[in-house]
């Protein structure tokens, strides 16, 4: 693999929130990996790409989509939307349930449950559209399941689970709490679907009592997807769990403004992430993600480079996987980006803090150039990377 150079970064944000601006100009890269960030490095590379004084950022980690097979979404009867996704920014796709196969019965039993996960997995490990990284095989709990059927996901390397079409009638027998135990015990990460019933028509509603029962690690869509819980219920979770928030394109844009007053008054930035719920009903939206950073950092007023942690480095650490952040020993997955021709912008930073869309110029994932010069789904930046090799 070749190594790459990247210098003259104007600014470089991190996807850590611990230190979400670093003061460094330049990335080398070898074998996939971050080696170094600094200032000036001046390191021999098979490839070069000058910034020419644009932003850096962590590829975008969509913490909430719902893959099929391959790059097409039977939701949308639509092709090459992962290639698209990777166009706006996104180099990594966690799955929130592979629920859009058709003629999957829903819900479905225990073995079809499992086998859908096994196989939805192996595919998308064995082929990354686009270079891009599908976390897949999400199990979809249904009653029925056994402590073994745990073993084999977490064998096949599934790293999430999540109740959506659980019979919460049932709880009583302490079934649900059970899979939750068998999860964590096996490292494996446990999502709800909150909020109404989704476009299937046969989720199961979630508010708070199910949440606090429950206590999963992620409350899946948290300000809806698309019906969100009532809106005290939404600050009640905020406040009296410590599960992590997440904020999706699909949801009520009101609530997001509830949460993140109660974030804010917590100081809980790092526990909220940010998705689309896509593809679904909601449609294929190539720049959701940059939509609702742009919509946090100009609307809610979280700084620009707090909200890309939320789309980055706070994905990664709730999910369990080495995503989202720009630092040594970390895949290279980093997106270029600068202002659009015409924005009242400064820089790309500034872009998200107007509520502006950013151009994108470069993705590159694991060290390799993804693309180069301009994104097909944004408008051309207005000052665009160049690349020698």
């Amino acid at each position: 693999m070749k190594s790459v150079l990247i210098k003259n970064i104007g600014a470089l944000l991190t996807g850590d929130l611990k230190n979400p601006i670093r003061a460094a100009d330049s990335i080398y890269i070898e074998d996939g990996v971050i080696q170094e960030i600094g200032t000036a490095i001046g390191r021999r590379s098979d490839i070069i790409v000058d910034a020419r004084g644009i932003t850096a950022i962590p590829g975008l980690v969509d913490s909430h989509s719902h893959p099929t097979f391959g790059e097409f979404t039977p939701a949308q009867n639509s092709t090459s939307w992962i290639n698209h996704y990777m166009h706006g920014g996104v180099t990594a796709l966690i799955s929130a349930g592979e629920l859009h196969v058709p003629g999957l019965p829903l819900p479905p039993d225990p073995r079809t449950a499992l086998s859908l996960a096994f196989l939805t997995k192996r595919c998308y490990d064995n082929s990354r559209p686009s270079g891009v990284k599908v976390h897949a095989g999400t199990l979809l709990l249904v009653p029925g399941l056994n402590e073994e059927d745990f073993d084999a996901i977490a064998e096949v390397g599934s790293r999430l689970v999540k109740f959506i079409f659980y019979d919460y009638s049932l709880l009583p027998n302490g079934e649900a709490e059970r899979y939750v135990v068998w999860a964590r015990a096996r490292g494996i990460k446990v999502k709800i679907h909150s909020g109404g019933v989704s476009r299937s028509g046969v989720s199961q509603v979630a508010g708070v009592d199910i949440v606090k029962r429950i206590k999963p690690d992620i409350v899946g869509h948290i300000t809806g997807g698309p019906i969100p819980m009532p809106e005290e219920e939404v600050d009640q979770i905020a406040r009296e769990t410590d599960a992590y928030l997440e904020i999706c394109s699909s949801g009520n844009s009101r609530l997001v403004l509830t949460l993140m007053r109660a974030v804010k008054s917590l100081d809980a930035f790092h526990r909220v992430v940010i998705g689309t719920d896509t593809p679904g009903g909601t449609g294929v939206i190539p720049r959701g993600m940059f939509r609702e950073v742009a919509f946090l950092a100009s609307v809610v007023g979280v700084p620009p480079e707090i909200a890309i942690c939320m789309a980055t480095g706070n994905v990664g650490i709730a999910h369990g996987l080495p995503l989202g952040m720009l630092k040594e020993g970390r895949p290279a997955d980093i997106v270029l980006l600068d202002k659009i021709h015409g924005s009242v912008a400064s820089d790309g930073v500034d872009s998200l803090a107007k509520g502006d869309l950013p151009g994108v110029s470069v993705v590159m994932i694991d060290g390799e150039i993804k693309v180069g010069g301009r994104s097909q789904q944004t408008p051309p930046p207005e000052r665009a990377a160049t690349i020698t090799a």
